[in-house]
């Protein structure tokens, strides 16, 4: 009997020391993992804060960042290229190991990356030659065709395609992704309407930015009421419609955009005087940094990583937008 009981005793520590031990390897993971990170120090080039979309851009970052456990240096290039270079050079002298970099002029990417540490580069939604290890952003040529294609179908369906001309606001600046949406863009509402006549109207990608050239081709187009209209973000289309408006002409614009951040919800939600937001290409720019910093602590860490992490794409409508985002209408 007392040796049946011992034998029970000897179990019972057994097992509890077997439980103390896989408790402690289970916490060290996570531990091991913060300590690995928390040495790493990234930055990040941010595009303007002038911008809606890319403010949430920044914002998670800064969450995911924290999240695994890296400090973040930023500094805005604010749309300009020589301030894009300033950043660079300024992450350098804060010795950072990794950049995540998101600055508007493509052409300028060279003296950029000259300017700063040779450590690993993620390009976020522009191209950055020659530093660019991976590219994140928009699958642009489909992002650009799917809300093509919608805004396309729904002049076939409403008109026979017999409208006035298709306006489709653009940024050169931004070089070959840009152009590869528009180009989707066009080709997506052709698909439906082959005939389209296309009208480019040149910004800088900003809402104030788009307001005075949309405003210049509406005044050359006097009788025309059926006017489709594409941009390459959603601040552009939103100053396209400030211009209609200010014209007096909100009903002669139907548009199709890109983003689908915040800003555009009031329109696609009807809470506005303007009803033709037709479509919209969703990016989710508030999940951009759940990817782009785990991609570049990866690269830090010498592990390879895909040349390209695309976003994932939605056409989004006044008829589903509750169903994408349950609280934009509210």
């Amino acid at each position: 009997m007392r040796s049946s009981r011992r034998v029970a005793l000897l179990a019972s520590i057994a097992a509890v020391a077997v439980c103390s031990l896989l408790a402690g390897t289970a916490g060290a993971n996570p531990a091991a993992k913060a300590s690995q990170t928390a040495k790493i120090k990234i930055g990040y080039i941010n595009l303007s804060d002038q911008l809606p979309f890319v403010v949430l851009v920044r914002k998670s970052i800064e969450r995911a960042a924290k999240r695994y456990g890296v400090t973040l240096v930023e500094c805005d290039s604010n749309l300009d290229a020589q301030k894009a270079i300033n950043c660079a050079a300024q992450l350098k002298s804060q010795h950072v190991q990794g950049i995540a970099n998101f600055q508007l002029d493509s052409k300028a990417a060279p003296r950029v990356c000259a300017a700063g540490p040779k450590v690993p580069t993620v390009a976020i939604d522009i191209h950055q030659p020659p530093c660019e290890k991976v590219f994140f952003g928009a699958n642009n040529r489909k992002a650009g065709l799917i809300v093509g294609v919608a805004l396309g179908q729904f002049a076939k369906k409403t008109w026979n395609c017999q409208f006035d001309g298709l306006l489709s606001l653009n940024a050169p600046t931004a070089g070959q992704v840009v152009i590869d949406r528009e180009n989707g863009m066009l080709d997506g509402v052709k698909s439906q309407c082959p005939d389209a006549n296309v009208i480019k109207v040149t910004t800088n990608a900003t809402t104030d930015g788009s307001i005075q050239p949309f405003t210049d081709t509406l005044s050359r187009l006097p009788g025309a009421h059926k006017l489709l209209v594409v941009s390459t973000n959603d601040d552009q289309s939103i100053g396209a419609i400030k211009a209609a408006q200010s014209a007096n002409r909100l009903g002669d614009i139907y548009v199709g955009g890109q983003g689908a951040d915040p800003t555009s919800w009031p329109y696609l939600c009807g809470q506005t005087p303007f009803k033709n937001w037709i479509a919209d290409t969703a990016y989710f720019p508030d999940k951009y940094g759940d990817r782009v910093v785990p991609v570049l602590i990866n690269l830090i860490k010498g592990k390879k990583q895909p040349r390209s992490v695309y976003t994932k794409h939605v056409v989004i409508t006044p008829q589903n937008i509750s169903t994408i985002y349950p609280n934009a209408c509210k």
